[in-house]
C-alpha cells in the first residue's frame, strides 16, 4: 500500500514538473471578428544559438476589402530576439483599378525568424522564450519551450 502511494505521488510529481508542452500553432481574432492572426512552427522547442522559422499568416474573415490598404504587423519577444520585427503587407481591394478579380487576396501570409538567446536567463520562470504577433486590436503569443543542455 505504502509503495503504490508513492508511485502515485511520483507519477503525479512528473506530471506536474514536465508541465504541458506549448502549442505549435496559435490563432487570434480581432473583437470585430474581421481579421484571423496564425503563428505556426514545425516545432517549438529550442536550444542555446538555435533559430525557428515562424510562419504568419494574417486572413481576412469578411472577404475581400472594398478599398486597398496597406498594414503592419509587430512583433516583441523574449529570451531571443526575431527578424524582421515588423511585416508590411497590402490588401488589393475590390474597388482598386490593379484588382484582376482572380485568385485569393484575403490571405497575406511570410515567415519570420526567432533566434534564441545565448543566455538562458532572459527566459520567463517556466523555461519558455515568446513571440508576440500584434495587428490592430490583438496579439497571438507563440511560446517556445527552451531547453538548458
Amino acid at each position: 500500500m505504502r509503495r503504490r502511494r508513492w508511485l502515485l505521488a511520483a507519477a503525479l510529481l512528473l506530471l506536474v514538473a514536465c508541465g504541458k508542452e506549448p502549442d505549435r500553432i496559435v490563432s487570434a481574432e480581432t473583437e470585430d471578428g474581421r481579421w484571423e492572426l496564425t503563428l505556426e512552427a514545425r516545432r517549438n522547442v529550442l536550444r542555446s544559438g538555435e533559430n525557428l522559422a515562424v510562419r504568419v499568416t494574417l486572413r481576412s474573415l469578411a472577404g475581400q476589402p472594398a478599398a486597398t490598404f496597406r498594414d503592419t504587423i509587430d512583433f516583441l519577444c523574449n529570451a531571443g530576439t526575431v527578424s524582421p520585427n515588423r511585416l508590411v503587407f497590402t490588401f488589393i481591394g475590390t474597388q482598386d483599378t490593379t484588382y484582376a478579380g482572380t485568385g485569393s487576396t484575403t490571405t497575406y501570409s511570410d515567415w519570420i525568424t526567432y533566434s534564441l538567446s545565448t543566455s538562458s536567463s532572459q527566459a520567463n520562470e517556466n523555461r519558455q522564450g515568446e513571440i508576440s504577433a500584434l495587428y490592430r486590436d490583438l496579439e497571438a503569443v507563440l511560446k517556445i519551450r527552451i531547453v538548458v543542455p
